[in-house]
């Protein structure tokens, strides 16, 4: 299908930041990378969470060798990327667990400490990202899907400002979010925040319009793996990408898994280039 060749980079989950926390992360045989239990039992536990040292310890060195391993093999044929931090909500619901969303309420002291802890961190392994690729970051991007479950209060306290902290200091040139859990109300937020590209994911909250009246930002549209991919023909496929384009989306994008049909892979690219 003559593809643009993207780029490959090493991929070590929604967790990287967690792990620089402590986090112990299992690869499991036949499933999707898990943390092995919350780090913090309590939330008075955030402050004995410690930074581990990001070139010998946690996920971020692992991914450092990856990248220098794929640098080494691809050469000068592929881009090599080296990125993938996740959003400080998120990050702070897998140290806590569900727990965080009730310490929102009952310990919003060390809900910010950890909030506040978990940023820095991201800051760090974006600054070494720099240092390891020899390129600074001038756009950055934020995957923060638990921030959705935060009402637009809680959202406007809790997440906005260390979300704004990392845009402001890595986002000078595009501001990326991805959310999958984000509400109509939540929305508002994203100009603000300067985003200038947000991918809602398999978000079950949004629709086409929802997005479009709300903000004035690019945005991509996901046909979803399971539902429209996996389980589709290519005839549904087909009518489910009209449609959206039909309703205004900018982009259509999706993920594949595995046991999704070949000819559903093929329905998906053969109609995207009747759209380019």
């Amino acid at each position: 299908y003559d593809f643009d060749k993207r780029g490959v980079g090493p991929a070590y989950s929604s967790y990287v930041e967690a792990s620089m926390l402590g986090a112990e992360v299992i690869f499991p045989e036949d499933n999707v990378p898990m943390v092995k239990e919350p780090v913090l039992k309590e939330a008075k536990d955030v402050y004995k969470l410690k930074v581990l040292d990001p070139y010998k310890e946690g996920l971020m060195s692992r991914a450092i060798q990856t990248y220098r391993y794929m640098k080494k093999r691809v050469g000068d044929k592929l881009p090599v990327n080296l990125g993938g931090t996740e959003g400080p909500i998120t990050t702070a619901v897998i140290l806590r667990g569900q727990d965080f969303f009730i310490d929102l309420f009952l310990h919003p002291k060390e809900a910010h400490k950890l909030l506040a802890l978990v940023t820095e961190v991201s800051l760090m392994l974006r600054e070494v990202i720099e240092k390891v690729t020899g390129e600074p970051i001038r756009s950055t991007g934020i995957c923060d899907d638990f921030s959705g479950l935060l009402s637009p209060e809680q959202y406007e306290e809790f997440a906005f400002p260390y979300q704004k902290q990392i845009y402001e200091a890595f986002g000078h040139e595009g501001r990326g979010m991805h959310s999958e859990l984000l509400r109509r109300e939540h929305l508002k937020f994203l100009p603000r925040l300067g985003v200038t590209s947000f991918d809602p994911g398999m978000d079950q909250y949004l629709t086409i319009e929802d997005i479009k009246t709300e903000i004035d930002i690019h945005f991509s549209w996901n046909l979803k793996t399971s539902d429209d991919i996996l389980q589709g023909t290519p005839e549904t496929i087909k009518a489910k990408y009209e449609q959206a384009v039909a309703e205004g989306a900018p982009e259509i994008v999706t993920e594949l898994c595995r046991g999704v049909p070949r000819e559903n892979v093929r329905a998906f690219i053969e109609v995207a280039r009747r759209f380019e």
